[in-house]
């Protein structure tokens, strides 16, 4: 799997050099707004900053043996303990754009529900590799690994952060799926999911306003006939400007883009006009001032993480590795995927950053400790068949003798 791991980390070291290019150029006009510097390379620089801390975990991920995590049943607990209390120390701190995300410390925010998809993907993973057989079990089986979704899932709906409530939940029900749980377990678990979710989701007018100003006519017409409770999903045509501005704001820095772009630096929509061009809508601006290519590439670079993540989930020599491996390339992809859907109006706005890309401490931290993860479920599994291997020419060095 050595090539495996080589082309992911050359892909990853592509994304992270995109990243601050276009970073460089759409976080120049936000930057020079930004007290008390007032530097168009702010975010560069602070992103940097992040950056720097992110390789030392990124190079312990690497070599943390992650069989430590069954071997230590305590170590597991623990990390999972301490993600679900810093998802409720963030309910202590002001909310920010009317969202409780963030624990602050003076100039530093940190948002937890980044490291919650680590915890996910790591407690789920030695959860299941743990119940073996018992995972067609209902009561013992589903509804423990539903307790271990649903926590830091509830957590990040009250705060609320939707986005992040998605990605938990679809990465601990896809690995609850290759671990071989029945469907209709995950059927019923999903519907219960839904019914405690549906309310505060319902009950957010803005989120349902956006939901409504982007779905057809036809599909408005069909849903309030069928589902009546949902209630009227009309909205004015100003209602449908301002839940939309962002996403049409996007729209026209990638029809400016056309194939070949403007040219570096040369972005109108970061000029005020695109909000959060730096974070969870970079890609628009990436697209409008290098063209399609930038878009295609991106989209290639993806593909191969997560191509990469499936051949080391295949490969790994356990099942736990198998389960980590695939938990990650899951999780990165479907988040690149729902970013770009998002910028080009495939779904739905929902403010969910595109990973390597998007300026964000939080976020490059976690994507280095998984991608590192993922390297070390590689290195482990290749090293595990070299032993294996030794340990077969020994014995037939032995019968030789």
């Amino acid at each position: 799997m050595k090539q495996a791991r080589v082309v992911l980390g050359l892909s990853v070291l592509a994304l992270v050099a995109i990243g601050f290019v276009v970073l460089s150029s759409a976080g120049g006009p936000v930057g020079l707004r930004t007290p008390p510097s007032f530097d168009q390379y702010f975010f560069v620089k602070q992103q940097a900053k992040w950056l720097a801390l992110s390789l030392p975990l990124f190079v312990c991920s690497i070599f943390f043996d992650y069989r430590n995590w069954r071997k230590y049943p305590w170590l597991t607990i623990a990390m999972y303990v301490v993600v679900i209390l810093a998802l409720c120390a963030v309910f202590g701190f002001r909310p920010v754009n009317g969202s409780r995300r963030w624990l602050m410390f003076g100039p530093v925010r940190m948002q937890p529900s980044e490291f919650a998809k680590i915890a996910i993907i790591i407690a789920m993973s030695v959860f299941l590799d743990k119940l073996d057989w018992r995972l067609e079990l209902f009561g013992k089986g589903a509804v423990k690994a539903l307790a271990i979704v649903a926590l830091p899932v509830g957590l990040a709906v009250l705060e609320p952060d939707f986005g992040s409530a998605m990605v938990l939940g679809l990465t601990g029900g896809v690995l609850m799926l290759v671990a071989g749980m029945r469907i209709r377990h995950m059927l019923i678990m999903g519907c219960a999911g839904l019914l405690a979710v549906g309310p505060v989701l319902l009950s957010n007018a803005n989120r349902m306003r956006r939901i409504a100003a982007w779905l057809p006519d036809c599909a408005k017409s069909l849903l309030s006939s069928w589902c009546p409770w949902l209630g009227d999903l009309t909205v004015s045509t100003e209602e449908a400007q301002e839940a939309n501005y962002q996403l049409d704001q996007a729209l026209v820095a990638i029809r400016n883009g056309g194939e070949i772009g403007v040219g570096f630096g040369n972005s109108m929509q970061k000029h005020v006009y695109l909000p959060e061009n730096h974070t969870d809508f970079i890609f628009a601006i990436g697209a409008e001032e290098w063209g399609i290519g930038f878009s295609l590439l991106l989209l290639a670079l993806f593909v191969t993480v997560f191509v990469c993540g499936i051949i080391i989930s295949v490969k790994a020599c356990d099942r736990l590795g198998k389960y980590i491996a695939f938990g990650v390339a899951f999780l990165i992809f479907f988040q690149a995927m729902f970013n770009m859907g998002v910028v080009t109006g495939l779904l739905p706005t929902k403010g969910l950053a595109l990973p390597f890309i998007s300026y964000g401490g939080t976020n490059l931290m976690s994507a280095f400790i998984l991608v590192g993860t993922l390297i070390n479920v590689s290195r482990q599994s290749d090293l595990q068949r070299q032993r294996e291997k030794s340990k077969i020419s020994a014995v037939f060095h032995i019968k030789g003798d």
